[in-house]
């Protein structure tokens, strides 16, 4: 049966998703070193992944965050993997027990580091000077469908009030309100990139991270949001801008959701920047 493949390379640089931890010298630093910039790195080149031919038989899906090392010229000179998260597009009698075991996902970071190590940027920059910086990228593989697709008319309205409901969700968060309601709907395993710093988000929300916080204040305003469904309605993005009040006062949320086996959507990733 001829299989349609769809594989989402997510650039965090064009949407706001990049995590950056960075450096001023060529030589590689620990990749949570904090440096000040203030230009991100923008995506001038990019090469698509290829999608493993192991993974693509066996059926198997997969989601890798690659934290890639980009120096002054803009050329990744290093990668690794940062995060997998590998899991079955069918429940067919070829995922039995062994199959399970082998989908390690080590296929799928080898063609993200292949890809990425391709990818050139224009750099980082800290007062009109170049620095080189660490960036996280997620590279997304999936097996059904062709790409973003618009979903359903006849789904359209029951998507338009979850994406409501979530909207409510995400304001309670950023402004620190009905936070157990609201993290009804973010999957235990979300994660959370505010800059540089990565933590698992619903821990971020139950204050285990006194570092970390979402919530922007009542005086915060929303600017702007943008949702985009992809997946054939089952899974979503939404670029949530914000401004609060001082000098650096704009935040850009992009928070990736994902329908689940209930039907029901939950937060699975959440960048913030400022």
């Amino acid at each position: 049966m001829k299989k349609n493949i769809f594989i989402v390379t997510c650039l965090l640089a064009l949407s706001g998703l990049m995590s950056i931890a960075s450096a001023q010298t060529k030589s590689l630093p620990p990749s949570d070193k904090e440096i000040p910039f203030d230009k991100e790195p923008r995506v001038i080149k990019q090469v698509n992944t290829e999608y493993p031919s192991s993974m693509l038989s066996g059926g198997w899906e997969a989601t890798v965050y690659m934290k890639a090392f980009i120096d002054v010229e803009g050329n990744v000179t290093d990668a690794k993997s940062e995060k997998i998260q590998v899991t079955a597009a069918r429940t067919d009698d070829q995922h039995d027990a062994a199959g399970t075991k082998q989908a390690d996902g080590k296929a799928f970071e080898e063609a993200a580091y292949a890809a990425v190590k391709q990818w050139k940027f224009s750099p980082a920059q800290m007062q009109g000077k170049p620095v080189a910086v660490w960036v996280t990228i997620p590279f997304r593989f999936k097996l059904s469908g062709k790409g973003p697709s618009p979903v359903n008319e006849a789904d359209r309205e029951k998507m338009e009030k979850a994406m409501e409901s979530i909207k409510t969700t995400i304001e309670n968060i950023l402004k620190g309100t009905d936070l157990e309601n609201a993290k009804k709907k973010v999957s235990k395993d979300a994660m959370l990139i505010a800059n540089t710093k990565t933590e698992n988000l619903y821990s971020v929300l139950n204050g285990e991270h006194k570092e970390l916080r979402l919530n922007e204040g009542k005086e915060a305003k929303r600017t702007n949001i943008n949702v985009k469904v992809y997946d054939k309605g089952k899974s979503a993005l939404i670029v949530w801008t914000s401004e609060l009040p001082g000098k650096k006062n704009k935040r850009i949320h992009s928070i990736m959701l994902s329908l689940t086996a209930e039907n029901t959507w939950q937060i699975t990733h959440w960048h913030v920047s400022w």
